[in-house]
């Protein structure tokens, strides 16, 4: 039985010339992301790598506290180290605590899924999310990989980046087209970002997946201060024409309680120098 691994974080075809410290990152995510322990077999097929060069950095990791045996011995999970490296004080737990009633607000007013997503870089990180029971809630991993024209939390993002930087990013066009709605035509996409800026709010609205839309408000801690953004998500008949501007408004007024917290102004800080 071949050992889970995300899809989206597919191992390159050999791990051997990467060094030990790639390899045994390769092996910490493979554990991280498995849904049960694994066979050190397992964790050598995920990784392409030989059982016993698997097996010392497996032993490295357990000397380190940063992996752990299952009762039987035979198999291996991450251990608390590797899955919450974070202290409770640090900047991005500390936002996470400060948007934890903006995001549950905002999920029992619209019963929609809630999440915050803050920008390092090009990167879009979650950092929380708050879901409803019984209601079609997306799947996020830790770092969104959805294409930046398609996604809400892409398009404000690109809007805070100047059209050099966005054309490195994104390229000249036309854009992939993950659905019949996906905009592809620079043009139209440049006049989207124009839109967006001016109403305040981003949307995805089955550009990504048909059934499935988005929206979503920039969190700044300050004019040319992007921090990230608060977003909305789930089945697309909930997007109608009178709930997409209230929602758009309800995000913003979010968003900006979290732009003025204690983890905001931290998180920026941080990412920012």
């Amino acid at each position: 039985m071949k050992a889970p691994t995300s899809k989206s974080r597919a191992m390159p075809e050999s791990l051997q010339d990467t060094g030990a410290l790639g390899r045994g990152l390769a092996v910490i995510e493979v554990l991280v992301e498995s849904p049960r322990p694994l066979t050190l077999h397992e964790v050598a097929e995920a990784v392409k790598l030989t059982d016993s060069t698997v097996h010392r950095i497996l032993q490295s990791l357990l000397e380190a506290n940063y992996v752990m045996r299952d009762s039987s011995g035979k198999r291996y999970h991450a251990a608390s180290k590797a899955m919450g490296s974070l202290t409770m004080y640090h900047p991005l737990q500390i936002l996470r605590r400060d948007a934890f009633e903006p995001l549950r607000l905002l999920r029992a007013r619209t019963e929609l899924t809630s999440s915050l997503v803050v920008f390092i870089g090009n990167e879009r990180l979650v950092v929380d999310i708050s879901g409803v029971s019984g209601v079609l809630t997306p799947y996020y991993e830790t770092q969104l990989r959805n294409p930046l024209h398609v996604a809400v939390s892409g398009k404000l993002l690109l809007l805070n980046r100047s059209p050099v930087e966005r054309q490195e990013l994104i390229g000249d066009g036309p854009y992939e087209a993950l659905t019949p709605n996906t905009i592809t035509d620079p043009d139209a996409f440049r006049k989207e970002l124009e839109q967006i800026l001016a109403r305040g709010y981003s949307t995805n609205l089955d550009e990504n997946f048909i059934g499935f839309s988005a929206i979503g408000a920039m969190v700044s801690c300050g004019a040319d201060q992007p921090l990230g953004c608060v977003m909305l998500a789930g089945a697309s008949k909930e997007f109608t024409q009178e709930t997409i501007p209230e929602w758009g408004k309800i995000l913003q007024e979010q968003a900006r309680l979290i732009s003025f917290s204690q983890g905001a102004r931290a998180t920026y800080s941080m990412f920012s120098q």
